[in-house]
Formats: C-alpha cells, sequence, structure tokens
C-alpha cells in the first residue's frame, strides 16, 4: 500500500515537474533564397522596392538582386557554365542575348502563368519561340530624339517636324554659336541605335528587309532606306562636337542634362536617367522625323522582361516571385520608375514626355519588331559602324554595308530557321 502510494505521488510530481518545463522553440525553417540577375542599372532602384515587398509578403521564399557591371558577359559566362540564374530581366527577343539563351534552351516556358493571360493580344506574337513564352515583358521601349524645349523656347525656334526642317534647326542653332546634337560616339551599340531609329522611323519594322537581304533578294548597299538612313545619320555628326567621338553614354547624357545642346539622340529607357541629372528639365522625346510626304512610323520593342532559368531548383517558388511582379499595381511601380509604355492589360502608359509617340500609337503608326539577326552579322553591323562616324563618304559606306551584306547571306540558314519558329 505504502508502495502504491509513493508511486503515485512519484507521478504527480513528475507530471508537475513536465507542465512547469519551458517548451523547445521550433526551429525556423530556410527559407528558399532565389537569384534575381538584373542587367539595367537604370531599374536597380525599383526592384529592390518590388523585391522588398515581395519578401515581406510571405515566409517561405528570400528574393535577391544581383548586379554586374559587365552584366552581358558575366550572363552569358553562366550560361555556357550551367550557372544560369534562378530569374533573369532580359530585352525582348530583337536582342541577340536574349535569343540566344531562348535558343540555348536556357530558360523555362512561361505560358502557362496566370500572368500570361494578361499580355496584350497585339504583342503576343513578337514574345512567342517555337510555340512557346520564355519571358514576362516588363515595359516597352521606342527611340527618338530628345528636344531641350526650353531651349528652342529661349531661342524661339519651333521643334522639327520632317527631316528638312530637322536640319534647318540644326543650321540655324550652330549659326548662333550653339551646338545642336550631341552624340554618344565611343560606345558602337548607341551608333547602331540612332541608326536604327532613323531607318526605324521609316520602316516600322525591319524583318522584311533581313528576309530580302538574307535570300539574296536585295543587299543593304542597293536598299534606298539602310543606305539613306545611315547616310543622314553621318550627315547629322556635322551638327555635333569632335568631342562626341570620345563621348560615352552616361557622359552624353550628363552635359545633355546640364544643357550643353539641344538635342541627344536615345532611347525612351535613357528618360529616367537623364530627369534624375537635371530634375527640372523640360524634355520632349520626338520619333526621328522623315522627309516631306513620307509617312513616319515609331518603332517599339520588348525593353525589359523576367525570364526563369530552366535548371532553376524551385520553379514554383520562382513562378510565385514573377507572379508577384506582375500583378498590376506592382508592376505599375516598375513602369512609373521607368516611364514606359506597358504590354499587359491593367496597367497604365506612362511616357507622357512623347506625345507624339503616343499619336501615332493611336494612329496605327507603331511597328512592332522582335527581329532578330544572328550574332557574327549583329557583331560585325555594330563593331564597325564606329568607324563611320562622323564623316565617312561613299566608298567606306559602301564597303560596311557590303560587309554587312555578306554576313547576313552567309549566315542566312540560321537566320530563316529562326525567323519560322518566331512565326
Amino acid at each position: 500500500m505504502m508502495k502504491r502510494k509513493m508511486m503515485l505521488l512519484l507521478c504527480a510530481c513528475m507530471l508537475v515537474f513536465s507542465g512547469c518545463q519551458k517548451e523547445e522553440p521550433v526551429p525556423e525553417q530556410e527559407k528558399i533564397r532565389l537569384e534575381f540577375y538584373n542587367r539595367k542599372r537604370e531599374v536597380y532602384a525599383v526592384l529592390e522596392e518590388i523585391i522588398g515587398k515581395f519578401n515581406a509578403s510571405q515566409d517561405e521564399i528570400e528574393v535577391y538582386q544581383n548586379m554586374n557591371t559587365n552584366a552581358d558577359t558575366a550572363l552569358r559566362i553562366s550560361a555556357v557554365e550551367g550557372e544560369f540564374p534562378d530569374l533573369v530581366e532580359l530585352g525582348g527577343l530583337q536582342s541577340v542575348e536574349t535569343f540566344e539563351y531562348v535558343m540555348g534552351n536556357c530558360l523555362r516556358p512561361l505560358e502557362d502563368m496566370e500572368c500570361a493571360g494578361r499580355i496584350k493580344e497585339e504583342y503576343l506574337p513578337y514574345l512567342h519561340y517555337d510555340s512557346h513564352l520564355y519571358q514576362m515583358p516588363l515595359a516597352m521601349s521606342f527611340e527618338g530624339i530628345y528636344v531641350n524645349k526650353d531651349l528652342f523656347s529661349e531661342e524661339g525656334l519651333k521643334i522639327p517636324e520632317t527631316y528638312e526642317e530637322l536640319c534647318q534647326v540644326s543650321e540655324e542653332i550652330q549659326s548662333r554659336g550653339k551646338v545642336p546634337f550631341l552624340f554618344a560616339d565611343k560606345e558602337s551599340w548607341t551608333v547602331h541605335q540612332n541608326w536604327e531609329s532613323i531607318e526605324g522611323a521609316i520602316r516600322g519594322n525591319f524583318e522584311e528587309i533581313w528576309a530580302e537581304v538574307a535570300t539574296g533578294k536585295t543587299s543593304f548597299t542597293e536598299d534606298p532606306i539602310s543606305r539613306g538612313s545611315l547616310e543622314k545619320l553621318i550627315a547629322l555628326h556635322q551638327y555635333t562636337t569632335e568631342e562626341c567621338r570620345d563621348l560615352n553614354y552616361d557622359e552624353a547624357m550628363t552635359q545633355f542634362a546640364q544643357g550643353e545642346a539641344f538635342m541627344f539622340m536615345q532611347g525612351s529607357w535613357a528618360y529616367g536617367s537623364i530627369m534624375e541629372r537635371n530634375p527640372q528639365m523640360n524634355l520632349e522625346l520626338i520619333p526621328f522625323p522623315v522627309d516631306n510626304g513620307q509617312e513616319q512610323f515609331v518603332t517599339m520593342w520588348i525593353d525589359s522582361s523576367v525570364g526563369i532559368s530552366r535548371d532553376c531548383k524551385y520553379p514554383e517558388e520562382a513562378e510565385k516571385f514573377v507572379e508577384f511582379l506582375m500583378k498590376p499595381e506592382i508592376l505599375q511601380l516598375y513602369l512609373d520608375a521607368e516611364c514606359s509604355l506597358s504590354s499587359m492589360e491593367g496597367n497604365k502608359n506612362r511616357a507622357e514626355y512623347a506625345p507624339r509617340v503616343h499619336q501615332l500609337i493611336r494612329e496605327g503608326r507603331a511597328g512592332m519588331d522582335a527581329s532578330w539577326l544572328p550574332l557574327q552579322t549583329s557583331v560585325i553591323r555594330d563593331k564597325d559602324i564606329l568607324s563611320l562616324m562622323p564623316d565617312a563618304g561613299k566608298v567606306e559606306i559602301d564597303d560596311y554595308l557590303d560587309t554587312y551584306t555578306k554576313s547576313l547571306q552567309k549566315h542566312k540558314d540560321l537566320y530563316l530557321e529562326a525567323k519560322e519558329k518566331r512565326e
């Protein structure tokens, strides 16, 4: 009996003791970390804001942003070494690098994602490759001429609407001892894009001419628009300074923002960076003026997009982030920061600084383009164009356009195969 009482007392004590013990904390589950590789320094801050909002909205996933000084080179190396980032900011299919990653099987198809249903129908043909969608488009871009409206107003000058007026006003500005144009001629990509801006204002889309050159129906040397637009770019260099050949993209933007020239050829992606340098600047981006009586277009591209690595270890978690990023209210933060046009339903276009571009869009004169050149041809086009600035003559232009033609025709099978898969 005594033994039984002792046992009951012991059990009671053990129960009391165990009830007084502190509960062991449950180990915190380790978060899944996803790298977001961003190539565009202009959007670093807004992406940090968006990533911060996503990380705070849930407890399972942590996204972090990564950038590199030589962004495209570093990304190529990652692709070659099989270490492609989980999430990556890319250009559209017109970008040589983006197209290489799509063809190289680096990206996951995204057409089954919910946000894919909000892509505006007119842009879908320019996002598909081999019946798949590999990118979610963030913003659209276009090119033209930035005009310092205050300088024009101070001098009593009218913003040009035709190429003839552009040359006339440039002559007038120069005669007053001022600088009409700034060019960033130290970097080949800016020179090529200036040519592209002039040519695109006449064509709207590059697919037809590239296909005709690739198949031998014509050549860049013979084509009047290819030659004529390049000659116009060279001719406009008489209205700039010798210093431009040594100016890079950032330096040219800084000088333009400081009021050192009336006009600057660049794309919509540069607007935010120019305004950061001079928030009071009265700025307008006009489509490149065409000849009297010629129909004017503006060419548009997917400027930035997001993709998911095919080798991502956590594809479902990566898709959750993309769905968050593409929510109308979140994507609008990006568009507001970029001052860009949207390719998604439910978002507002934010490019008030380009009213003439909006007018062309309303009139159906905006040409969407996702034309792609083989890497070898693209390198030749971009590398050799620097040698033509500022004052190349007919012989140099002929040689350049002939080399460009031969390269595209040499790689025509690759070009035509890729073209077929985009259609």
